[in-house]
């Protein structure tokens, strides 16, 4: 559930009283995802190429809801080899955020495993928000995944 779908939950009766089965749910939610999670963020650069380089990363399409692939070199920026394997063993239970330093994000439920392409990996992904305009093409970003261990 989004934050939003979790907040609509707390006032929805008559009175403005939070009902039981609601904190129920909101616990449940919060507990499943954001206490038994795991993450990590690596930095790229975000890029225009078809194929994305070393160190680099892309949309399918471009940098808004539409989007239904992550394109992500094996290598990041800054050398480091991100792991997949967690993201793709668990990709009903993962989210994805593309971020810049100054608060542009897109942010993607994975739908499917990544797909080894050689250089890079694609992540099947179902868009959930995108705030503020692309990158331009070499703009450091980071790529944080995060999977829910239950």
């Amino acid at each position: 559930m989004t934050l939003e779908e979790l907040l609509a939950l707390i006032p929805d009766n008559e009175d403005g009283q939070i009902e039981a089965d609601d904190l129920q749910t909101i616990v449940t939610e919060l507990y499943n995802r954001a206490g038994n999670s795991m993450g990590d963020s690596w930095a790229y650069k975000w890029t225009t190429a078809t194929t994305p380089p070393s160190g680099r990363v892309r949309a399918d399409t471009s940098w808004d809801m539409t989007a239904t692939k992550l394109w992500v070199s094996e290598t990041a920026d800054d050398g480091v080899s991100p792991t997949f394997n967690l993201v793709g063993d668990n990709h009903s239970l993962a989210r994805i955020w593309v971020a810049t330093s100054g608060g542009t994000k897109l942010v993607a439920n994975v739908t499917g495993p990544a797909v080894d392409l050689g250089t890079y990996r694609e992540l099947p992904i179902e868009v959930v928000e995108v705030v503020g305009p692309a990158p331009a093409n070499n703009d450091p970003v980071t790529v944080t995944a995060v999977v829910s261990l239950i």
